[in-house]
């Protein structure tokens, strides 16, 4: 027994074990043995082989040896630091941290359900299968921190090599975010030099959005149909009706015929081309099927309604060639629309509509890199059907034109502004929020909790959350996956990207 006992304490590093119904302790009388199981004890720490019992250890008192890697220490399990996932650490410490989605991006700030840092790239997490649409909507009451997060987003990701541009920045705070980044800001409205031409070509991308080689004749019908669709908007938003198709045959052939007239001069067309053309359109070349008394009165009606371009509050905005051009190369592009807050309302749908087009054009090609987009103050532009249905569009393909939009709104409310219930405009707002892979929710009013639960899909304590949320704190919905994300900022990043401290130094 005694040599079944030595070798079980030899193997096991260990000076006592019990066997029932036989005295097995090893005394201290044996010293040969003793020292043997000293050095097995060494050679286990040496090789920091630690699969030893903790347990009475050479000490008199019985409490073992104050030793390095023993309990009494600092015992360390596997003998030095060691990098795992969170998955493992998950399984080996359940219920005490959620994980984080593991893919790469720009630090956004701290995960405050234990994941860390939470980082964010929309190419990325598309990659990785995470989400599903390349397009987000931000929701937040004035003075959470939403237009914060959109600016310190928008920044961390143009300086890791994406792009930007801002739509329509009606309260000049992006100005200052475009000069730290190195960007363009381009100012539309009255008392600005500035002139866009809406009629202009754009960049013309390599590829379509098959990805199949773009040609001449598939180019020419692109900028073709854009413009025409631009001319239609407007003539909608003018007019506050839809088209006739005598209006639309009227508008196609006087666009036919205005970029005619402007390639006989050497130049792209521009509005009082087209003006020109419906004033006294060629009626020989129209031919006499799409002469009718419908068609002539059309004319008529679109030249009444198109000189307002030119001879009211928007003139000198869009009535000519451009004064300034796209850079698609620049980090980020802005369009301060802060003088047009001025106008009435009818004034500001049309120019909104102008500029969107203008910028759509040079940024649908995935020749420059991906971008994002970002529509600040996003009830602005749901009212409008034209530019609401070019959104819509522009959700679908946003991932064959390597672009990730972001639009910004205080409520989901506000998508209630795009039209009547049950109407075509408001189903193509709400399209927009189902088109959108990413959610981030900050502070919403009680009042919105039944259709925050119907449309976002939150549960009864993501709700209790966003209702508690502080100065911010967001909900981030990935699909399927949540997080709450506290956006944090340097110190150098505040002056630039908080509202509200903008707001405070002004006072």
């Amino acid at each position: 027994m005694n040599n079944m006992v030595d070798e079980k304490a030899q193997s096991l590093g260990i000076l006592q074990v019990d066997f029932s119904g036989a005295d097995t302790v090893v005394t201290t009388a044996n010293r040969k043995m003793r020292k043997q199981i000293e050095r097995a004890y060494e050679r286990e720490v040496k090789h920091e082989r630690v699969n030893y019992i903790p347990g009475p250890r050479y000490a008199s008192d019985g409490k073992g040896a104050r030793r390095k890697f023993n309990l009494r220490g600092s015992l360390k399990i596997f003998g030095r630091k060691q990098r795992i996932t969170t998955f493992t650490m998950a399984a080996a410490y359940p219920f005490t941290a959620s994980s984080t989605h593991g893919v790469p991006g720009a630090c956004i700030g701290v995960d405050e359900e234990g994941g860390g840092a939470f980082y964010f790239d929309p190419w990325e997490l598309y990659a990785a299968g995470i989400i599903k649409g390349m397009s987000a909507v931000v929701l937040g009451s004035v003075g959470m921190g939403k237009s914060t997060c959109v600016k310190s987003t928008t920044s961390r990701l143009v300086l890791s090599g994406r792009k930007a541009t801002v739509m329509s920045d009606k309260k000049g705070e992006w100005d200052i975010v475009a000069a730290y980044l190195g960007g363009n800001t381009i100012t539309v409205g009255a008392g600005s030099e500035t002139r866009i031409n809406v009629l202009d070509e754009g960049n013309r991308p390599s590829y379509d959005t098959k990805k199949r080689p773009m040609t001449d004749k598939k180019w020419a019908k692109t900028v073709a149909t854009r413009r025409l669709t631009l001319l239609r908007a407007l003539a909608e938003i003018l007019e506050e009706r839809r088209l006739s198709s005598a209006e639309i045959k009227a508008l196609s052939f006087g666009l036919r015929q205005a970029v005619a007239v402007a390639e006989g001069k050497g130049r792209v067309p521009i509005i009082p081309d087209f003006i020109e053309a419906i004033a006294s359109p060629d009626f020989e070349a129209l031919g006499s099927k799409n002469d009718s008394p419908k068609v002539r009165q059309a004319f008529e009606t679109l030249y009444d309604t198109f000189t307002r371009l030119i001879d009211g509050d928007l003139e000198g905005m869009f009535d000519g060639e451009s004064t300034v051009t796209f850079d698609a190369n620049a980090p980020i592009v802005t369009f301060n629309t802060q003088s047009l807050d001025d106008l009435p309302e009818e004034a500001r749908k049309i120019a909104f509509a102008c500029i969107q087009s203008w910028a759509e054009a040079a940024i649908t090609s995935g020749d420059f890199g991906k971008r994002l987009v970002i529509y600040e103050e996003g009830s602005e532009v749901l009212n409008d059907p034209g530019s609401l249905r070019r959104m819509v569009s522009q959700w679908k393909l946003a991932r064959a034109y390597g672009i990730f939009n972001i639009l910004v709104l205080h409520k989901l409310g506000d998508l209630d502004l795009a039209g009547d219930a049950g109407s075509k405009t408001r189903a193509d707002a709400y399209s927009l929020l189902g088109d959108s892979a990413v959610r981030i929710v900050y502070h919403q009013e009680s009042d919105q909790k039944a259709l925050a639960k119907e449309t976002l899909g939150l549960t009864e304590r993501e709700w209790q959350r966003v209702t508690n949320f502080k100065t911010g704190q967001g909900l981030w919905k990935l699909s399927n996956d949540s997080f709450v994300v506290r956006n944090t900022m340097t110190a150098p990043e505040v002056p630039i990207f908080n509202t509200d401290q903008k707001i405070k130094t002004a006072a």
